[in-house]
């Protein structure tokens, strides 16, 4: 009989358990990809908030980046969740509105949130806007799903249909859907009602394309606004938003003195170098330390206490919150301190670190003071609104059923003087354009083509040679290039004359508003009295009164940037932008605009002096001056009897009657241009007795 291998004659182990295997594989999954299998499938508690749903996540498996989510170490970010909404009632048209600092987890907590309303409260439909579609790609893939990845209640939900994960703009989370959309684009913005928007990045966001897309909640009765950026410019943006809402800002408390103070209210004294304290670093002795104003240390910027600077706007539902790279534990005084000192970039260091807006002088150049300055030396030169004149030029910037235009004329001294602003709305608005074009005498008018190229060809036709459609180029060595030349192609031989668009100009759009603003801040710009036109002009969905100059057109030239900037962060090759702050100001393209066609008016024209030695009478000089004084006597000669001398009326040139303009007004095929029969003959003149 064999020995027994079991000398204790003890029954054998039973077999190992064969889920073992699977379960070590599956940690090690876990610990690789941040799934977690395994996890409890618990609902959101009734009376569960944001912040204890989150923190359980984060015991149970949540990770972000790859690492377990934990407000253990940072209790002033705890108490931004704590701002979110538990309830529908809460929730129900409240707006929570974060102005931060870049890199301290906001964009997390945005989609932590929108993730638990979208479960606690389906069905919601959650918008999460953008800036670009590009943008919401990438929120969509590399955030949100990587984040739902690790909350097994949401993600058994979006997987659940046979559509797997969504597609990258619209994932559907049970009865719950999340749009991944920009704010750049009419019918993204207004195409699907919701219930939830969140907005992130508004620095780059126009204040009226956020009121648009807010309109997607007017049918919901939950109607619940997020948003969150860091900062860009003062009033514009996220900055806007935040000053709406009730501003609670973090003060820290100094352990010795007790003084409780925002240390960015006295940064960059709020740092200070100690010689005794050891480096975090490398331990050696001397380091930087945050101190009170007393001059006491500060060894925990994160003990103190949030308040609001305006707690009425709580009461309202509208909360805002400030947050600075001081209440990270990740980021030394040391860091802080050295990145201010090095900064090539002041705008730069406000926006992402301290998280508050910064505009650069030298960025914004036309200051209500410029404008100012040109309304005195406009009215001391007696410029003033007009009805109508001759000889002008005009610049209009389009939109849908909405055009602003202005029109200049040229001074004796030859600085420009504005006679007409004009904010039309019509379904039709190059209509009132070609009046304007008579009523005015526009010489040259210059138009984007863009967003209605159709309307603007059409406008440009009617007024062949006068009219140039604008488009933006990067142009190497110029500022224009002007499109209309001497012969045809032969595509353009092969189209109608009304169809041609040889009038066309290509303009370094940075070049050409910085010449543009470089006028008004040169008092070359003249201006009339800013209160003596008034329009009704629209205004947050209704029609007001307003003096048009001074309400729309002063506060467009204030909202124009012109910046430089890297291509890629950390390039040393740099873009010029021009950028919108806050708003689309459409007055100041339309001045640029008009001052382009300035320019071509300018190159075409011819100052013809009078050969002429007869002067006009005594009588008529006096009249004369007595409306345009300081003119010189070679331009009152100009004012002759036009029945008498060299005028275009009297050439065998001029060809009356044209098609479209009024009487007396014609065409030199010589010149190429539209003349009236009273204008100065040229040196090309040729009477038709000769």
């Amino acid at each position: 009989m064999a020995r027994s291998r079991n000398p204790n004659n003890r029954l054998p182990e039973p077999p190992g358990d064969p889920r073992a295997g699977l379960n070590a594989m599956l940690d090690r999954l876990e610990a690789r990809t941040g799934f977690k299998l395994k996890q409890k499938h618990m609902a959101i508690g009734d009376n569960e908030t944001l912040r204890q749903w989150a923190e359980r996540l984060g015991r149970d498996g949540l990770k972000v980046d790859g690492k377990p989510f934990s407000l253990a170490d940072r209790p002033t970010l705890a108490f931004v969740y704590d701002q979110a909404p538990s309830t529908r009632e809460e929730a129900r048209q409240a707006m929570l509105m974060l102005r931060k600092c870049a890199q301290v987890g906001f964009t997390i907590f945005q989609q932590v949130l929108a993730i638990y309303l979208a479960l606690k409260f389906e069905p919601l439909v959650v918008g999460v806007f953008l800036p670009t579609v590009a943008l919401a790609r990438g929120i969509s893939s590399a955030r949100f799903l990587p984040i739902v990845r690790t909350i097994p209640e949401a993600y058994e939900r979006l997987v659940a249909g046979d559509g797997g994960e969504g597609n990258v703009l619209m994932r559907q989370m049970g009865a719950s859907t999340f749009h991944f959309l920009p704010t750049s684009g009419k019918a993204t913005t207004e195409s699907y009602p919701m219930d939830v928007i969140c907005f992130d990045e508004v620095q780059e966001m126009l204040i009226a394309d956020m009121e648009k897309t807010a309109e997607r909640l007017s049918a919901s009765n939950f109607k619940f606004i997020l948003m969150g950026s860091t900062a860009n410019w003062p009033d514009a943006d996220i900055d806007y938003w935040y000053k709406r809402g009730s501003q609670w800002r973090f003060h820290t408390r100094c352990p010795q003195c007790g003084v409780e103070e925002p240390l960015d209210d006295y940064f960059p004294d709020c740092i200070a170098f100690d010689p005794t304290h050891p480096d975090r670093v490398t331990g050696e002795l001397g380091d930087y330390r945050y101190v009170c104003r007393a001059g006491h240390w500060i060894d925990d910027s994160q003990q103190g206490t949030w308040l609001p600077d305006n707690p009425d706007a709580d009461l309202r539902k509208i909360k805002s919150i400030h947050f600075h790279q001081m209440l990270s534990p990740t980021i030394s005084p040391r860091e802080l301190f050295e990145a201010w000192v090095n900064a090539d970039d002041r705008k730069n260091f406000y926006n992402r670190k301290l998280g508050k807006p910064y505009q650069d002088p030298s960025q914004v150049p036309v200051t209500l003071a410029h404008l100012n300055a040109c309304v005195a030396e406009g009215l001391r030169c007696g410029v003033t609104w007009k009805t109508g004149a001759r000889s002008t030029v005009m610049g209009i910037d389009q939109m849908g059923a909405f055009n602003v235009a202005i029109i200049k004329e040229a001074l004796p001294d030859g600085r420009q003087a504005v006679i007409h602003v004009e904010e039309i709305y019509a379904d039709d608005p190059f209509g009132r354009c070609d009046r304007l074009m008579n009523e005015f005498g526009v010489q040259v008018c210059v138009v984007e083509q863009l967003p209605n190229y159709n309307d603007a060809h059409r406008f440009a036709n009617r007024h062949q040679g006068r009219v140039f459609l604008a488009s933006y180029g990067d142009l190497r060595d110029d500022m224009l290039i002007w499109g209309d030349g001497p012969r045809l192609d032969a595509s353009e031989r092969r189209t109608s004359t009304e169809e041609r668009d040889r009038y066309k100009v290509t303009i370094d759009q940075y070049r050409a508003m910085q010449v543009s603003l470089e006028r008004v801040v040169d008092t070359k710009c003249l201006f009339p009295d800013p209160q003596a036109l008034v329009q009704q002009v629209r205004e947050k969905g209704g029609f007001r009164l307003m003096p048009v100059l001074k309400d729309r057109v002063f506060l467009h030239l204030q909202k124009t940037a012109l910046v430089t900037e890297p291509i890629r962060p950390g390039e040393r090759k740099l873009r010029r932008k021009v950028i919108k702050v806050g708003i689309d100001p459409h007055f100041a393209f339309a001045n640029m605009l008009c001052d382009i066609a300035w320019a071509r008016a300018d190159r075409n024209a011819m100052f013809i002096f009078s050969e002429s030695q007869t002067q006009p009478t005594v009588d008529r000089v006096t009249a004369i001056q007595a409306k345009m004084p300081g003119l010189p006597g070679y331009v009152l000669a100009m004012f002759d009897d036009p029945s008498e001398g060299e005028f275009c009326g009297g050439c065998t040139a001029f060809q009356d009657g044209v098609e479209g303009r009024p009487l007396g007004c014609g065409f030199c095929p010589e010149r190429r241009l539209f003349v009236q029969a009273r204008d100065r003959g040229c040196p090309l003149w040729v009477g038709k007795e000769d």
